[in-house]
Formats: structure tokens, sequence, C-alpha cells
């Protein structure tokens, strides 16, 4: 019986887009871009006109291929949302955030940012939910905080192949850059001014949920502007990082349904 293929050592990436972005930020004559880790190994699950132009791209660059059924691809990554494309490769692409904000709204509202998210089961969980929840992207820092890592990818069950991931090295500065481009900066607080259900939550919007410890650090929290609380009715006066982004993310996503 043939065996299903196993995994090398590195972050397999899964779906159609971010395999290509991949694929193509190792395209340089003399190698990946500055900062860029080039692709190392691509298994394919599909034959259609995308498929093979994954392919050309990949042998173009010399890489091995390898064509393999969708039942194994499940098993490879995790998860049955890889939409017929895998890529091993030693870093995750993350994304830019100047690209990002470059879309239409519609396109990148809302986003949330992650303060000091240092579990990468927990990353992989709010990533998850952002993208069940229809968020557009989310940003994190590179110091204080889980790195993408196969974990987070496992985790976040393909969530990953949805929602662009934004590491940026200064998280305030990346919040002040989001107030340019017209964001409102809205933080999860125990201490929140505001009940969530209560306050206006206009686009474009940016969630920032803290880390698992102590929640966000006080020049992130000074640079919100709302600070809410989800309001308890029983005995526990906080909730897991994870969960809290989802009900935020949730009212989010009630208000835009609404106003459709």
């Amino acid at each position: 019986m043939k065996k299903a293929p196993q995994k090398e050592k590195g972050i397999l990436v899964s779906g159609i887009n971010p395999v290509m972005e991949a694929l193509r930020a190792g395209q340089a004559e003399k190698g990946p871009p500055e900062g860029k880790s080039a692709p190392e190994e691509l298994f394919i699950a599909r034959g259609d006109r995308r498929g093979r132009e994954i392919e050309e791209i990949a042998l173009a660059r010399g890489l091995k291929i390898n064509r393999v059924s969708r039942e194994d691809l499940n098993r490879l990554a995790g998860h049955t949302h890889h939409q017929g494309a895998a890529l091993n490769i030693p870093e995750f692409p993350y994304a830019d955030l100047d690209e990002l904000l470059a879309g239409p709204v519609s396109e990148r509202d809302p986003l949330i940012a992650l303060d000091s998210i240092q579990d990468p089961q927990n990353l992989g969980a709010i990533l998850r939910s952002a993208c069940f929840l229809g968020a557009k992207g989310a940003i994190i820092p590179r110091d204080r905080s889980a790195p993408v890592t196969s974990t987070v990818i496992k985790t976040a069950a393909g969530a990953t192949s949805y929602v662009p991931v934004v590491q940026v090295v200064n998280l305030w500065r990346a919040l002040k850059r989001l107030k340019e481009a017209g964001y409102w900066v809205v933080g999860l607080d125990i201490a929140g001014e505001k009940l969530l259900y209560e306050a206006d939550l206009p686009a474009p919007l940016c969630l920032i949920i803290g880390g698992e410890q102590k929640g966000m650090r006080p020049l992130i929290k000074n640079e919100c502007d709302l600070l809410l609380r989800i309001p308890a009715s029983g005995p526990l006066d906080s909730l897991n990082a994870g969960a809290a982004a989802a009900i935020a993310l949730a009212e989010i996503q009630r208000r835009r349904i609404g106003k459709d």
C-alpha cells in the first residue's frame, strides 16, 4: 500500500492564494528577496488551470512537486481547507500592512490586532474564529507574541489560507498607521468604559485583544479610541482571550449584517 506523504520540517502553507504568494515571493532571479524564504516543496491535489499555473511556477523555481490525493493532503495539512494546494516552506509568509490597507474598506474591515498572545494554540483558535466571523486580517507584533507556526496553522484549521496575518515590529506604530487610514481602534478590556453591546462599532474598525495573562499593555491601551467590556452574568470575571475575541467579532458581524 502506498504511504501518504510525510511533511518535512518547516511550515505547511495551504490554499491557492497563500501558495501563489509564497511562490511568487521567491521568483527573483538571484534568489528570494531579502527577508523572504524560498519555498521548498509543493503538494498538489488538483489538475485544473489554477493547479497547472502553480505547478508551472514551482517547476520554474526548481521545486520538488508531489502530486497527491485530496485525502492525503487532508492528512498532511491537518484540515480540509487547503483548496488542493500546499507548500512546505521554512517560514510563514506574512502579509504586508500597507498592501492590506490599499484595498477597499469592504475587504479590510474589520481587522484584529493581538497584543502579547503567546500561546500558539490560542493564536490559532483566534485566527479560526476571526476567519469564521468575517475578519479581514490579523496583526501581531514580532516580539512578546507567538509567531505563526505549524501548530498555529493546524489549530486554525485552514484559517490562514483566507485571513492575511501581518507581523509588525512595533504594534503601537501599526495602530498609528491604522488611524491614519481612518480606522477606529477598539480594545477589549475588563474595565472598559462601555459595554460591547451598547457602543458604536463604526467601520473601518480594528479590534485589539490583549494577552492571556495581563491583557493589553498600557501603551497599546492608551492608543484605543474605545475600551469595551463584555458584560459578565456569572461568578467569573474574565474570559479566555480566544473566547472574548469570538464574542466581540460576532457582535461586529451582527452590526455589519444589520446595515447591509
